[in-house]
């Protein structure tokens, strides 16, 4: 099972059966087939992922090669940890433009990305400071949070409530030291 850091893209093409993997804004998975199949009229070679959600997805090796990323290691969730952990974003731009900005973090997938939604969105989700997330926000918030719970929850063998109970406490702890 790969859990390495970030791999180039030849790399990439290299990924095995039984490989562990994160699929951008879907989440962790399991290579579990590498075949030949027809894409649009030509044969390719393809990787079959099983995702945690249940989602199983084919994907030329070209499109695996951008889409795919190994799960997080030891040193990109420490990593994780000091960026929920971190002063959160000011909150200047519109809404629409802080929608916009927030759409291409949880499109790359990176877990340091989902750890600035999560943590940029639980200001204002679990404060209660009276501004509170737009509707659209939230979802992303909700989204990038389940996504960053079950890649730390598979990076280091834990329950999914025990995840977000280390995603809670690494936010807390940066509230904490403000008081």
């Amino acid at each position: 099972m790969s859990t390495a850091s970030p791999r180039s893209d030849a790399d990439r093409l290299l990924l095995a059966v039984g490989d562990a993997v994160v699929y951008a804004a879907h989440g962790v998975g399991r290579v579990v087939a590498r075949e030949r199949r027809d894409v649009g009229g030509a044969p390719r070679e393809c990787l079959i992922v099983d995702l945690v959600t249940g989602l199983r997805v084919t994907l030329p090796i070209e499109d695996a090669a951008e889409r795919l990323r190994p799960v997080a290691d030891d040193a990109e969730i420490k990593g994780v940890g000091k960026v929920l952990a971190a002063e959160p974003d000011k909150r200047d731009a519109t809404w629409t433009k802080r929608l916009q900005e927030s759409k291409a973090k949880l499109a790359t997938g990176g877990a340091a990305d989902l750890a600035e939604l999560v943590r940029d969105g639980a200001l204002f989700e679990l404060a209660g400071t009276g501004s509170r997330l737009s509707h659209s926000e939230r979802r992303l918030y909700l989204q990038a949070r389940e996504l960053l719970a079950r890649e730390i929850a598979w990076a280091r063998g834990l329950e999914l409530e025990q995840a977000e109970a280390w995603i809670d406490a690494q936010i807390k702890s940066s509230n904490g030291s403000k008081a």
